[in-house]
């Protein structure tokens, strides 16, 4: 069966006389047919209205486990100072210059409660490390971004990375559990930074 053929819409007209006699007959004329107004969604309001900002997918929450060890048992002073004479030990609190503590990596221990330890000459030189212990899942998550965002060091021995953010060199390591940052003015390529991370790493399978 076809289907029925589309009518134009019948419009009536009344014409209403008051008093002997109208004033005058209005023409009938069919009333215009506006298109559907749409409700805009949030997305399209949101890019519509002047200066709108995004709203961003929140990052996962990283699972860790608090870890806590003695700095002279994650970095033997002395052979520290073998390749970088002068530094001693020295609270984080109490080290010149914000350079060697600042940084995601090191503020992303800081959050997962793990250790931090800084070593400083008498010049104001720095050099941080921190260790923190994070599960399988958020290890993953860290690495990954930063194959983005770094560069990657086969030379560690293990998934490790290198660039340096503010022109300070920052190496990051994963050897499960542990997340192992070591930051320095002094780390100006991979190679700088490799005896720091390897004997943290060396000294990690002490205690893990």
């Amino acid at each position: 069966m076809s289907p029925a053929p589309t009518r134009s819409p019948v419009v009536l007209c009344t014409l209403v006389v008051t008093g002997a006699l109208a004033l005058s007959l209005t023409a009938c004329t069919a009333p215009s047919q506006a298109a559907p107004s749409a409700t805009p969604t949030s997305d399209a309001q949101a890019s519509a209205t002047p200066g709108a900002t995004p709203t961003a997918t929140p990052t996962p929450d990283l699972v860790s486990t608090p870890f806590t060890i003695d700095c002279d048992d994650l970095l033997d002073t002395g052979s520290l100072a073998s390749w970088y004479p002068g530094l001693t030990a020295v609270p984080d609190e109490s080290a010149s210059g914000d350079e060697s503590r600042d940084g995601e990596a090191l503020q992303q221990v800081a959050d997962a409660d793990g250790t931090t330890c800084t070593w400083q000459d008498s010049g104001g030189t720095t050099v941080t490390v921190g260790v923190a212990h994070f599960d399988p899942d958020s290890l993953d998550e860290l690495a990954n971004e930063l194959v983005a965002t770094s560069n990657s060091v086969p030379t560690f021995g293990v998934e490790g990375y290198f660039d340096t953010p503010g022109e300070i060199g920052t190496a990051e390591a994963f050897s499960s559990p542990a997340f192992v940052v070591a930051r320095s003015t002094t780390f100006l390529e991979p190679g700088d930074a490799e005896p720091v991370v390897s004997a943290v790493l060396s000294a990690l399978k002490q205690v893990d």
